[in-house]
């Protein structure tokens, strides 16, 4: 999963943590989060690729029976990178995931209203964590992590 050109242009990874330069020039992970959901079945699955530095990768889907919508599959799918993260040994990652509203409501802060404000303060929490962590909205064609679930 090497970003390919497009992808650099689509522009810069926002910090989540404090912004060091010394940090931002340092090789990260590079990790894609997914959600999607099935209201008839109330099946909803993230999914995340992590990509080490070294060339390692590694993929994670994890299936919930217990979400309300496909918006919460998103945060889940943002809280599951971040903590699949974590447990495969890297502190510093740029993380991308298609949903705009996920991604704007990490960027500037603004709590999200009803369930969604737990994976918001989760994700918050797990931030302190890294060395960095910086994220980015990419289009839905562009988000490989969607390839690894297909709900029909």
């Amino acid at each position: 999963m090497q970003p390919s050109r497009f992808l650099m242009r689509l522009g810069a990874f926002i910090p989540l943590t404090k912004p060091n330069l010394l940090l931002e020039l340092t090789p990260k992970s590079h990790v894609q989060t997914d959600g999607s959901f099935k209201p008839s079945h109330k099946l909803s699955r993230t999914a995340v690729i992590l990509l080490k530095p070294d060339g390692e990768k590694y993929t994670l889907c994890t299936t919930y029976f217990n979400h309300a919508n496909s918006h919460e599959s998103e945060w889940c799918s943002v809280l599951d990178g971040v903590e699949f993260s974590l447990k495969k040994g890297s502190q510093a990652i740029n993380l991308e995931n298609d949903n705009l509203g996920v991604i704007t409501s990490l960027i500037t802060e603004k709590k999200p209203s009803g369930l969604y404000s737990d994976y918001y303060y989760q994700i918050k929490d797990l931030v302190k964590k890294f060395d960095w962590l910086g994220v980015r909205w990419i289009p839905r064609e562009l988000n490989r992590a969607d390839d690894l679930f297909k709900i029909r």
